[in-house]
């Protein structure tokens, strides 16, 4: 066991020394995996290192490496190295952290975890949550108390912006949201939801007999880093009796700071967060979480007892996390994040969510003096969006949707970043996120000029 254990270690530390020379990418087609993996099981077993081996070989670096410096794309994530020494702490414990009996030390260190996020965010002392898959899970069990507190009426429906992650569509429909009730409210210039059209929503279900049950806002939506007017949200939803779920999945993190706490304010007043600490607290997958703003709106739906778990219980006053989610059977999600936290200190982690707000805002600096670069999005939290369009030329906008999809795959193919893309108000966009705590200006600014190279050649031949 010490020397898979050290052989592993030694695995990591030097794919992590040579990460930054390495593509962002490296990927493989079906057909060629099928005939490496595609196998039946051994009958006999195989030594031990030399499986290690054949995974570190043909399986693990087959991937988006989220966190490679150059790593841009979607929403990328680089974990402490006393996160991943955390996950295999308590896979070797084998912990199953669903109740006070079962693992006291777990759980109250949950406790622990989720008071931190609670006062980060400004939630008051009745608050409380747990810590989930991530954000989709997050959602799905905010869905659920919003219901419960509603009343579970007939016709519920819920509102989000056309920003809003699929995951809230898809957390809707799982609690027997009909599609046509989950309604997706207009953005403004700067992505963030209408506040007019939002009230209008409202009021021609509420006449048409539908009952509103939440109002999904944006802490950091994937595509443009957009932040929702949270305090007016909270206003609104006060004044409608409805509830307030705030997806800060991606930027929630970023209230460490004086500028995100700017950017964040008002998600205190929300009813229900989800924020995931394996995006913007650098922890390893999977590290998600959902507050609430009084917990027992959980535990009201969540709290139910069946016969053959009644030895699992040990009086009261003890907190027990599978009766404030979907989840029974758990895994120690709180050791990773308190073990990072005490090891480099708040300090630290201020300061690496400061470095992807400034390094975005550096970004969009440069993108506007760019020639051959144009900003289609402003820096928001740590996203910026922009496309190529030289400047003196005159082209459509069809025509720049191309050049920049061809922009798209050339970075893809040649250049090590990787960079994804979004579709704002019609346009076609590269888009660049932020939030590796290992990466500095140069990794940028090449991508960048690496944009203006590729963009230059591809409109040049247009």
């Amino acid at each position: 066991m010490l020397d898979l254990a050290r052989q592993a270690a030694e695995v990591l530390v030097e794919r992590h020394g040579r990460l930054p020379r390495e593509q962002a990418w490296d990927g493989e087609f079906r057909g060629e995996l099928d005939e490496r993996l595609m196998e039946d099981p051994p009958e006999v077993g195989n030594p031990a290192s030399q499986v290690l081996q054949r995974a570190v070989q043909d399986i693990l670096p087959l991937a988006l490496r989220l966190d490679h410096p150059r790593s841009f794309g979607f929403v990328p994530s680089a974990p402490t190295w006393p996160g991943v020494v955390a996950d295999f702490l308590a896979a070797g414990y084998n912990i199953n952290a669903s109740n006070w009996l079962i693992a006291s030390g777990a759980t109250q260190l949950e406790c622990v975890v989720i008071d931190w996020f609670r006062r980060w965010l400004g939630f008051p002392e009745t608050a409380g949550g747990l810590l989930t898959s991530g954000g989709s899970a997050a959602t799905v069990d905010a869905f659920v108390a919003a219901r419960e507190a509603a009343g579970c009426p007939e016709g519920p429906c819920v509102y989000m912006s056309d920003q809003s992650h699929s995951s809230q569509m898809r957390a809707a429909r799982i609690i027997g949201i009909r599609g046509e009730h989950t309604r997706l409210v207009p953005t403004d210039r700067l992505f963030q939801m209408d506040l007019g059209a939002l009230a209008t929503m409202v009021a021609e279900d509420r006449a048409a007999g539908l009952h509103p049950i939440a109002v999904c806002a944006n802490a950091g939506t994937t595509a443009t880093g957009a932040v929702d007017s949270l305090d007016a949200l909270a206003d609104f939803c006060a004044e409608h009796g409805t509830w307030l779920h705030v997806d800060a999945a991606y930027g929630g993190f970023a209230v460490l700071t004086d500028r995100g706490k700017r950017l964040l304010r008002g998600i205190g007043r929300a009813d229900s967060v989800g924020i995931d600490a394996h995006k913007w607290l650098f922890q390893p997958y999977e590290a998600g979480g959902l507050l609430v703003r009084d917990i027992s709106t959980l535990e009201k739906p969540f709290n139910i007892r069946p016969d053959f778990l009644q030895d699992a219980l040990w009086g009261k006053g003890h907190p027990n996390f599978w009766d404030r989610g979907l989840q029974l059977s758990r895994s120690v999600r709180a050791l990773k994040i308190w073990m990072s936290v005490q090891t480099f200190g708040m300090a630290a982690f201020r300061r690496a969510i400061a470095k992807g707000l400034d390094l975005a805002a550096r970004a969009e600096e440069y993108i506007q003096a760019s020639p051959v670069l144009e900003c289609l999005s402003p820096a928001s939290l740590s996203v910026v969006c922009f496309r190529i369009n030289p400047a003196g030329r005159e082209l459509a906008d069809e025509t720049l949707d191309e050049i920049n999809r061809s922009v798209l795959a050339r970075l893809f193919w040649e250049d090590p970043a990787f960079v994804s893309s979004a579709v704002l108000a019609g346009r076609f966009a590269l888009r660049l996120c932020i939030v590796n705590h290992n990466t500095e200006w140069d990794d940028v600014r090449e991508t960048l000029e690496a944009a203006e190279r590729f963009g230059k050649a591809v409109s040049g031949a247009a």
